[in-house]
């Protein structure tokens, strides 16, 4: 069946308006002590923090009971080009493109009803169910880092500016917290795919505020490879990586920023990462970084396969060279009855944190047993220690 662009458009807007309707916004507050146990607040943050399309920026925080922390940071694509920066995620690269776009360049107002996982403090059996949280948003496609302002051609009429003003937004978000919030006990920096990157450059910065908390970091689902970082990251974004975060940018990123952070976090601090074979997001994401498609595709079997192998390889790495640093490997969700290849891109944002396993551990499990009970071991060493499962 052929759906009209006015179609579209009208069922667009027949879901907006319930989605209004619906959904709670989350309330505005200035002082964390003051906001409600277990609901999500709003927090403004004046100056220069802005989305990347030029709209608010602004935190969002949820008090929990304990004096524990999760600091967490939003994912939401990568914008490095026209190309990219053109088609956020939004109804109007669905109908101009018929593809759902590269990056979130705005927050949704709906944002906090998504919040699930990890984040959820309504579930009994979240590990982190009575701590505190401030959630960094993403919003400038630039894994937090940005420093840059750019202006692009779309479809050769229009202009459309970029604001990678990852990095701005982030001091001044932290700069909040570490006003409003206490030292906690434990300080647990995570994010996912994006933020997976943005929480491993931070966790030093953050740790620093905090030096008598116990520090863990942990990165879900933020495996890319590509020669193009350097460009990508210090010409289109400046982000004066090197001066910024004290080491190089290399082609394995997260991997690079694991080595560093176990020399610059506390000696105490634990390394986590988690990671499915099959992703169904980042192996697209890191053919058309590496120019290898000229869009995002799925269900290419090469280039997953690739991808895949590169994730392994870098964690095998890691476990060889760094005491402190554990993995989640874990095929959940391939086969089944609709024989499906790809895996969940990410876990700990979403529902799927409390099913997904691999040899008979969840990750739920994995995080509280590391976290709240002092285990340390990965899971899914099989993958690791024969890679080739194709």
């Amino acid at each position: 069946m052929i759906v009209s662009s006015i179609e579209w458009v009208m069922l667009a807007l027949i879901v907006i308006a319930v989605i209004v309707f619906i959904i709670k916004r989350p309330s505005l507050i200035e002082h964390f002590d003051q906001s409600p146990l277990y609901k999500w607040n709003r927090i403004s943050l004046s100056g220069k923090a802005v989305s990347g399309d030029g709209s608010d920026y602004y935190l969002l925080t949820r008090r929990g009971r304990s004096n524990n922390l999760v600091v967490y940071f939003s994912g939401g694509g990568i914008s490095w080009n026209r190309h990219t920066a053109t088609k956020p995620f939004g109804l109007r690269t669905l109908l101009q493109n018929r593809e759902l776009g590269y990056y979130f360049a705005n927050i949704p107002f709906y944002k906090p009803d998504l919040l699930g996982g990890m984040l959820d403090n309504q579930r009994r059996d979240n590990p982190f169910r009575d701590w505190n949280i401030v959630y960094i948003p993403y919003a400038t496609g630039d894994f937090h880092i940005g420093n840059n302002k750019v202006k692009y051609k779309d479809r050769g009429k229009l202009t459309f500016t970029a604001h990678y003003s990852g990095r701005d937004n982030t001091l001044r978000g932290l700069e909040w917290m570490f006003q409003h919030l206490p030292e906690p006990d434990k300080l647990f920096i995570a994010g996912a795919s994006a933020g997976g990157f943005g929480s491993a450059f931070w966790a030093p910065h953050i740790a620093e505020h905090y030096p008598n908390a116990q520090v863990y970091h942990y990165a879900d689902g933020s495996y890319l490879s590509s020669h193009r970082w350097p460009h990508i990251i210090d010409e289109v974004w400046k982000a004066d990586f090197q001066r910024t975060f004290g080491y190089e940018i290399e082609h394995d990123l997260i991997g690079a920023a694991f080595r560093a952070n176990a020399k610059r976090l506390p000696v105490n601090a634990i390394l986590l990462q988690s990671n499915t074979v099959y992703d169904k997001v980042l192996p697209s994401y890191e053919a058309v970084l590496n120019e290898r498609t000229k869009g995002l595709v799925s269900d290419d079997l090469e280039i997953t396969n690739d991808w895949s192998l590169g994730m392994l390889d870098s964690a095998r790495r890691l476990r060889q060279e760094l005491d402190n640093y554990h993995f989640f490997i874990t095929d959940y969700g391939v086969g089944g009855r609709k024989k499906r290849r790809g895996t969940p891109h990410t876990l700990s944002p979403y529902k799927v944190f409390y099913s997904a396993q691999e040899s008979g551990v969840k990750l739920s499990r994995w995080l509280d047993d590391i976290v709240n009970r002092g285990k340390r071991y990965s899971v899914g060493k099989e993958f690791v220690e024969f890679p080739d499962r194709s």
